[in-house]
């Protein structure tokens, strides 16, 4: 493992944290939004002091900021409350160091901890770097939802991976 830092999220780290879902949104189909979202909007998925659902900062053995990963209700009805949605961004030139994988890897720990049972991932079908990551870690795919979304004059598939903790 390449020993990433591992830092809570706290309110100021959000300017980061929106510079690269805004990095996303404008550039991949990562995610599906097509424009760049409030601030507001960040802060009601991203949880900040959370005591069950947690965020972290990512920070290179060198102190470098490379991403950011969180887990966050699946569903906010109460019988979902074993299960988790897990999202992680890596910035722009930092992939293919193992981040991703340590990430993934300590993030399960943290859900471990919470109690939670079940973690989802909402992965866009056509990222195939995110969806060989969550395979290789152990998630299946439980559900691809096709052509559901429409960005950058292409359809997407939306692809649930799941693993049981």
């Amino acid at each position: 493992m390449n020993h990433l830092n591992f830092v809570e999220i706290e309110e100021e780290d959000l300017t980061f944290v929106k510079e690269m879902y805004d990095y996303y949104t404008l550039n991949t189909t990562v995610v599906y939004s097509i424009d760049p979202v409030p601030m507001e909007d960040i802060r009601s998925f991203v949880p900040v002091k959370d005591p069950l659902y947690r965020s972290f900062m990512l920070l290179t053995p060198e102190g470098e900021k490379c991403g950011f990963c969180y887990f966050n209700k699946f569903k906010p009805r109460a019988a979902f409350s074993v299960s988790v949605e897990i999202t992680i961004y890596l910035k722009p030139g930092f992939e293919g160091r193992g981040y991703g994988t340590e990430a993934l890897m300590r993030l399960e720990d943290y859900v471990r901890e919470g109690g939670f049972t079940n973690i989802v991932a909402l992965i866009s079908g056509d990222n195939m770097v995110s969806r060989h990551l969550f395979e290789k870690c152990g998630y299946t795919c439980s559900g691809n939802l096709k052509n559901v979304a429409r960005k950058f004059d292409q359809y997407l598939d939306l692809m649930f991976y799941q693993k049981e903790v």
